[in-house]
């Protein structure tokens, strides 16, 4: 049987906080969840606004209740669209895109 009061595990406790950031529509390619020596679980990575920050907080703050959790995110002032084909090769195409000047020796047309 085991102790009501035994430590969850850090593994579950990291999906329930994948699932919960998840849930809130968090892009995790952006942030780590890690587990680190004496089981704690330490988030790291970058996010957007202000307001997602604010919503990995608290979901890190519900999992903090159960286990040791350190949060280190960094709010990243540039916004990292993905690359976007076409207009790159806009930009590329650019010169050779350009009509040619047609103007008349003469002055007239």
């Amino acid at each position: 049987m085991k102790n009501a009061m035994a430590r969850p595990d850090p593994v579950d406790l990291r999906a329930a906080l994948e699932e919960a950031l998840r849930d809130y529509a968090i892009d995790l390619s952006r942030i780590a969840i890690e587990i680190g020596a004496d089981d704690v679980i330490l988030v790291t990575g970058l996010v957007s606004t202000a307001a997602e920050q604010e919503t990995v907080m608290e979901a890190v703050a519900r999992i903090a209740r159960r286990a040791n959790v350190r949060c280190e995110l960094v709010m990243s002032l540039v916004f990292e669209a993905p690359p976007d084909v076409v207009y790159e090769a806009g930009i590329e195409s650019f010169p050779a895109s350009d009509p040619p000047c047609w103007a008349s020796r003469s002055g007239s047309l």
